[in-house]
This record gives structure tokens, C-alpha cells and sequence, in this order.
């Protein structure tokens, strides 16, 4: 009889959130992202091999249009150079003096698109379609430099306004990572003597992660007959408008019965937490 092959744990996986690379366990899987810049939603992605780039305009536009009180909003498509294809609507029937940009750029020499979507008052196209195309040029499919959006990233110095989240998730073991760049620094703490009723407080001391000195809050709260839940923090309260230090919060939480995996998961993002190469355009 052949011998069971002995188990074999999932590796690390390398994630890009905003201006940072890190590596999480395996089994922990994304559960959503979102990336900001200058105030305009960006998203990227991979398309499926042999899938043209306008079937994924045509699916993002037709998922804008679905949400609830938008069918017939008014729509104005057309080509924005130095981008792709673009649309301006009008998505909220009592706004009309609000319009809502959208457009895709497109990589020919990659199966990465971008799209980028932005609410601007009637009457700002012009400035808005400018910043766009400016956007745009910045960013570059597959690169390990730059602020990242997943499949590629924008290489270009660090705005006054950038936002980044991610968030993973194995059945009850969560994990979030947030960065903003901060007008003031702000370390969110909210705890000390405030703690829920029945709450613990574990630990609350300094941890410094990649020569950012931040607060980590360790907190068991009451649970029901599952059991008592634990709660991670750590926070870095950012430098004034300083792209390249951010305001930083990771956030945990699993059952007390995992806190083996909690803590695995923990100091895994903590040990491989790293700035990535600003580059240049």
C-alpha cells in the first residue's frame, strides 16, 4: 500500500495594496478592494484570454446602469484621449447637476484594463476629462513599482489624496488593511478605558512594522455560545500629506479557538509589510 503523501500547507500568497507589498497565508482569500486617487474610483483588472477589451466596457457600463433607480439615466459615450472608451451620465435622477465619468483604458501589449469613475458637477467635464488623461498615463500593467491597483500600478510620485483597502477573509478568520494619506496624523485608537462590557484588553503597546512606529490592541470580546471572539489592531497615524506614509490600520478577528491561525496571519502581514519603489514616469 503507497504511502499518503504528507500534507502540504498552502504557501504564502504576495498581495499589493496601495504603496505596500505583503504576504498573507494561503488560505486567507480576497474578499474585496478598493483604490483611490485624486479622488477618482479606480479599479483594474485581468480579462480572460481572447476576451476583447470592449466586452468589459460594455459589462462595466451595463453593471453601473443595473443599481436600483438608474435604469434610463442619461448616457454619453465617447472616446477620451489619451484613455479609452469613456461615458458621462447622469445617475441621480433629483442631481442633475451632479454627472458621473467613467472610462477604461485599455493595454494592448497586456490583458489589464483600468477603469476609472469620478462624481463631478455639471459643467466641470473639461477638467475632469484633463485630470483623467493625466491618471491614466501614470499607470502601467504589471510592475512592482508605484501605487498599486493589483494588475498594475501607477508610477508616479505620491498625491495629497490616496486611499487604499483590501480585505481577506478563511470561513470566520478576517483580515483588513487600509492606507490614506493624512492631512494630520491620526492613530484611530478609540479603546483604552471605552472597551465593551465584558471586554478584555490583551495587549495595547507600540509595534513598529517596516520603521513605522504604530499602536497594537490586542482585545477579547464577549461572544455568544461560539465562544469569545478576539480583535487585532494595529495603526500608524500617518505623516502630514505624505504619500509614502500614510496612515496605516490593519484590522483582525477571529474566534478565541483560532487565535493560533489569528496570530499566524497576524505577524505574517507584520514581518512581510514593505514599501514599494515610488518609480518614476
Amino acid at each position: 500500500m503507497a504511502a499518503t503523501p504528507p500534507f502540504a500547507p498552502v504557501p504564502p500568497q504576495k498581495h499589493s495594496t496601495g504603496r505596500f507589498d505583503y504576504a498573507l497565508p494561503g488560505a486567507l482569500r480576497s474578499t474585496g478592494a478598493s483604490q483611490n486617487q485624486y479622488l477618482i474610483d479606480l479599479d483594474a483588472e485581468f480579462l480572460p484570454p481572447g476576451t476583447p477589451a470592449g466586452a468589459a466596457w460594455k459589462r462595466r457600463l451595463a453593471s453601473i446602469l443595473a443599481k436600483p433607480g438608474r435604469a434610463g439615466a442619461p448616457v454619453r459615450e465617447f472616446e477620451l484621449a489619451g484613455v479609452g472608451p469613456a461615458a458621462w451620465m447622469t445617475l441621480l435622477p433629483n442631481r442633475p447637476d451632479v454627472v458621473t465619468l467613467v472610462a477604461m483604458k485599455p493595454v494592448p501589449t497586456s490583458n489589464a484594463v483600468l477603469f476609472l469613475q469620478y462624481d463631478a458637477s455639471a459643467g466641470r467635464e473639461e477638467v475632469v476629462e484633463r485630470v483623467f488623461g493625466k491618471v491614466a498615463a501614470s499607470w502601467t500593467p504589471d510592475t512592482p513599482q508605484g501605487f498599486s491597483t493589483g494588475p498594475g500600478a501607477f508610477v508616479a510620485p505620491p498625491s495629497i489624496n490616496e486611499r487604499a483597502l483590501a480585505s481577506f477573509a478563511d470561513g470566520t478568520l478576517e483580515l483588513s488593511i487600509a492606507t490614506e494619506t493624512s492631512s494630520a496624523p491620526d492613530d484611530g485608537q478609540s479603546t483604552g478605558d471605552a472597551l465593551p462590557p465584558g471586554a478584555r484588553m490583551l495587549a495595547k503597546q507600540q509595534r513598529t512594522v517596516a520603521g513605522f512606529a504604530g499602536i497594537e490592541e490586542r482585545i477579547e470580546l464577549p461572544k455568544d455560545a461560539a465562544g469569545p471572539e478576539l480583535l487585532y489592531s494595529w495603526v500608524f497615524a500617518g505623516r502630514h500629506a505624505d504619500g509614502t506614509a500614510p496612515r496605516i490600520r490593519f484590522t483582525a478577528s477571529a474566534p478565541a479557538r483560532r487565535a493560533g491561525e489569528l496570530d499566524a496571519a497576524w505577524n505574517a502581514l507584520m514581518a512581510s509589510w514593505r514599501p514599494r519603489p515610488v518609480g518614476a514616469h
